[in-house]
């Protein structure tokens, strides 16, 4: 492995940009075989040479979108690419959405900086590359979850230590927080819908429970099916923005495995300053055959151009708000407020693109009952393009878990992207439904205690 070779093609890459260079006029720069500078390359960064050009490319790319008025098709062409498809399919492979999309945002062109690899950089990641990354099982869990949010698009490390000792304070003066084994606490990450645009992402507190155990209910309960997690022990908390850019390469090449989305997981030890971060992954044979895709298809797509009265508005306590999973939590408040015979017609999430925060408040709307409208309520606009699938079954965590794979699904897909706006449930049908914390179980009846359709705003590149 050597360093300074490797920093020396970084400098021939770097004095190049935006134009690419061909590994023959590095190898003739730096005196070696084409084959020696690869196999260098990739044990020293992860990366091949070529792989690296395209993420520099990419990454300034995104910065020139976010920050100019530029045509993509010029962009594409100031960047070294053939076209404005081969750009937008490299952009897609790369960032999980199209050029157009980083118009205007600074914020998400620096959550996908690729910035150049100095020597600080380098040696941080040469280390994260020697560490071990393990694959294993993990059983059926039930978490109590008191949620928080970070507000660093950069991972600032200072940043982040400091909100959580400020959650856990907060955490510490609850009434019952002398009943939790804080001992067994994990942070758990999650994700919302738009993250990209903003600075904030949310985390929790985690403190996993037995079946029989109580979760107090100011916690948001989180139940997660058997899964495969990744797992890699970093030396400190500052190799945490480093190792995002390799892990997912690294899991997929010794493991054929995909990313499987969010929670994930990190476990900080007080006795050795290591940090553990765990996520969930899946066999690349499990993704592509996932019947989850299914649910994405042209018959599904619904164009909206309407307006709806609330009745009524309400908002996921802060300490319950964890990212994009909200039925559990609406569930609850609905099963608590109707009789068992009631169906709600909609619900409609509010557009996240308002605030980061505005995803967690949700109206209770009904064309039927206009005269009971709030006062003075500005009437909510869904227009645009949907997609609508169709939910049931008798365990709400079940299908929040079943709706974070198609989000995730939905991040993935080659065609469809998720559009800020508002998020509609409708025809919800909660008859019998049982209020989880309650009971402290899952609802057991007949099958589709729990019924409705969700409609996801969507747009759609089918050019790709």
């Amino acid at each position: 492995m050597n360093l300074s070779l490797t920093l020396n093609i970084i400098d021939i890459i770097e004095e190049q940009l935006p134009n690419k260079v061909a590994i023959q006029e590095i190898a003739q720069q730096c005196g070696f075989s084409r084959s020696y500078l690869q196999h260098q390359f990739k044990a020293t960064t992860g990366l091949s040479i070529s792989q690296y050009q395209k993420h520099r490319l990419i990454s300034l790319a995104a910065q020139q979108l976010a920050h100019s008025d530029q045509r993509i098709l010029d962009v594409a062409v100031e960047y070294g690419f053939e076209s404005q498809e081969a750009f937008a399919r490299a952009f897609r492979q790369y960032t999980c959405t199209q050029p157009s999309q980083l118009r205007g945002q600074e914020i998400w062109a620096d959550r996908m900086s690729f910035p150049r690899l100095d020597i600080k950089r380098l040696q941080l990641l040469v280390a994260v590359l020697s560490l071990p990354l393990c694959i294993s099982h993990q059983n059926p869990t039930r978490w109590g979850c008191y949620t928080f949010t970070i507000d660093s698009s950069s991972r600032e490390i200072d940043v982040i230590i400091q909100t959580i000792d400020q959650a856990h304070q907060r955490l510490m003066a609850e009434p019952f927080a002398s009943t939790l084994p804080l001992h067994r606490a994990q942070i758990m990450e999650f994700r919302e819908h738009n993250q990209n645009v903003s600075s904030t992402y949310p985390l929790s507190i985690a403190i996993p429970f037995a079946e029989h155990e109580t979760i107090p209910a100011s916690l948001f309960e989180l139940r997660l099916q058997q899964t495969q997690l990744a797992s890699i022990s970093l030396p400190e908390p500052n190799y945490v923005t480093i190792a995002f850019n390799q892990l997912y390469q690294r899991v997929y090449q010794e493991y054929q495995c995909y990313f499987a989305g969010l929670p994930a997981y990190w476990i900080y030890d007080y006795q050795t300053g290591q940090l553990q971060h765990k996520f969930p992954v899946e066999p690349r044979v499990h993704a592509e055959e996932d019947r989850t895709w299914l649910l994405f298809d042209e018959k599904s797509e619904v164009l909206l151009d309407e307006r709806h009265l609330p009745l009524s508005s309400h908002w996921i306590a802060e300490a319950q708000r964890a990212g994009t999973r909200r039925l559990t939590t609406l569930i609850n408040h609905l099963t608590s407020s109707l009789t068992p015979t009631n169906t709600v017609e909609k619900v409609i999430f509010n557009r996240p693109d308002l605030h980061s925060t505005s995803q967690y408040q949700y109206f209770i709307c009904s064309s039927a009952l206009p005269h009971l409208m709030i006062n003075k309520a500005d009437p909510i606009h869904c227009e645009g393009l949907y997609l609508r699938t169709r939910w049931h079954g008798d365990d709400v965590h079940q299908l929040e878990n079943e709706i974070e794979k198609f989000y995730l699904r939905l991040l993935q897909h080659e065609h469809y992207l998720y559009r800020a706006g508002p998020e509609i449930i409708e025809n919800l049908n909660v008859s019998h439904a049982l209020r989880v914390n309650e009971r402290g179980q899952s609802a057991e009846s007949g099958d589709g205690i729990i019924r409705f359709e969700l409609l996801t705003p969507i747009s759609v590149n089918k050019r790709l």
